[in-house]
C-alpha cells in the first residue's frame, strides 16, 4: 500500500492500540456501503481505511490481509459495527425511534391573557396499554429463534473481508417474544386511546401562536419515546378591544363638555385600571406604547384610543340656540390630509 495508512486513519504513528481502533471505527461508520448507498467515492474511501487498518494491524508480523481486524482482538467487523440497517445505526449511535407529536390550538382571551392564569384542555392521544405494558400480550414466550433478543446475526462478504450484521428477527418481528394470548384491554395491540386533562399555563407577554411544549403528551409507539404535545396559543379581543398585529384598540366615548373642560378617565383595561387624560388639544386619537401585546421578541404593541365624543341626547332647539351663542360662528365640514 503506497498511502501512510497512519495519514489515512488520522492518528500519528505512535498511537495506541486504542486510538487506531476509536480511529477505525469513526471512519468506518462514516463511509460505510450502508450509509452511502450508490456513492463510489464513499465505497472507495471505506476500502481505503479497510486497508490502512489491515496495515498497520499486520505491522509486519506476517498476519494474511483475510485476518482483517482480529489483530485488534475483533471477532469480525460485526464487532465494530454491530448494526443491520439504517435505524439500527441510529440506535447504535445513541438516538432513540420517538412517537408523533400532536397540536392542539388553544383560544385565549385578553382578559384570560392578563390574569395570569391557566387553563385545563382535554386530550385524546395514543398511549401504551397499561395493562400489558404496550407488549399486547396476556401471556407471551421467549422467541427461540433470537433467544430473546429481537436480533439475528447474518454474515456477509464485502471487499474481501467478512461482515455480521446485526437485523430484525423476522420471527417475532424484534420483539424478542411470542404471543400466546393477546391482551384483552388492547386487543394485542398493545395501545389504548388515552383521555388526559393537562394544565396551560399562561403568561401576560405570550404572542401571537406562541406555543407550550408538553413533553412525553403525544403519541406512543412499540420501543421509543412518546412523542411531544404541542399547545398553540391564539389570542382574541373582547366586548371593548380589538386586536390589530400587536396593538390594541378601543373607542372612548367621551361627552363634549369633558372634552371641552379637559378631564382624567380611568378606563378598564384587561390588566386593570388605565388612567387617561384628556385636554382641548387631546384630538381625536391616544397612543400609549407598551401597553398592546408581545411580539415573538417580547416587545409590545401599542393601545390606540379613539376619542369619540358624544353629545347629550334629546337637546331642545331652545339650547341648540344657547350653543350657537356660546360658540359662535358655525364652521363648515371640510376634509384635510392624513
Amino acid at each position: 500500500m503506497d498511502k501512510n495508512p497512519y495519514k489515512i486513519l488520522g492518528v500519528n504513528r505512535g498511537a495506541s492500540e486504542e486510538e487506531i481502533k476509536k480511529a477505525f471505527k469513526t471512519l468506518a461508520k462514516k463511509y460505510h456501503p450502508d450509509l452511502n448507498h450508490g456513492d463510489k467515492q464513499a465505497e472507495e474511501k471505506f476500502k481505503e481505511i479497510n486497508e490502512a487498518y489491515r496495515a498497520i494491524n499486520n505491522k509486519g508480523q506476517g498476519q494474511s490481509a483475510g485476518q482483517g481486524a482480529e489483530g485488534f482482538g475483533f471477532e469480525d467487523f460485526g464487532d465494530i459495527f454491530n448494526f443491520g440497517g439504517f435505524s439500527d445505526i441510529f440506535k447504535n449511535f445513541g438516538f432513540k425511534s420517538k412517537g408523533d407529536d400532536l397540536r392542539y390550538d388553544l383560544t385565549i382571551t385578553l382578559d384570560e391573557l392578563f390574569s395570569k392564569s391557566s387553563r385545563r384542555i382535554n386530550i385524546m392521544r395514543r398511549a401504551k396499554c397499561g395493562e400489558c405494558e404496550g407488549t399486547g400480550a396476556k401471556e407471551r414466550i421467549k422467541c427461540e429463534k433470537c433467544n430473546g433478543t429481537g436480533r439475528v446475526r447474518k454474515a456477509s462478504r464485502q471487499f474481501n473481508s467478512t461482515f455480521v450484521t446485526m437485523g430484525i428477527c423476522e420471527a417475532c418481528r424484534g420483539r424478542g417474544f411470542t404471543v400466546v394470548k393477546k391482551c384483552n384491554v388492547c386487543n394485542g395491540s398493545g395501545f389504548i386511546n388515552k383521555k388526559e386533562d393537562l394544565e396551560i399555563p399562561i403568561r401576560s407577554d405570550i404572542a401571537e401562536e406562541d406555543y407550550v411544549v408538553l413533553q412525553g403528551k403525544g403519541e406512543s409507539v412499540q420501543d421509543g419515546d412518546d412523542g411531544d404535545l404541542y399547545v398553540v396559543l391564539h389570542i382574541i379581543g373582547n366586548d371593548s378591544f380589538s386586536i390589530h398585529g400587536t396593538d390594541l384598540l378601543t373607542k372612548l366615548h367621551v361627552d363634549v363638555r369633558d372634552i371641552a373642560r379637559g378631564c382624567d378617565i380611568d378606563i378598564s383595561a384587561p390588566w386593570g385600571k388605565e388612567k387617561i387624560s384628556i385636554t382641548k388639544n387631546t384630538g381625536n386619537q391616544i397612543i400609549l406604547n407598551n401597553k398592546g401585546l408581545s411580539d415573538k421578541r417580547r416587545k409590545r404593541g401599542k393601545l390606540v384610543i379613539d376619542i369619540v365624543p358624544e353629545l347629550p341626547k334629546d337637546i331642545s332647539e331652545h339650547s341648540l340656540k344657547e350653543i350657537d351663542k356660546l360658540l359662535g360662528r358655525k364652521l363648515n365640514p371640510y376634509i384635510s390630509k392624513i
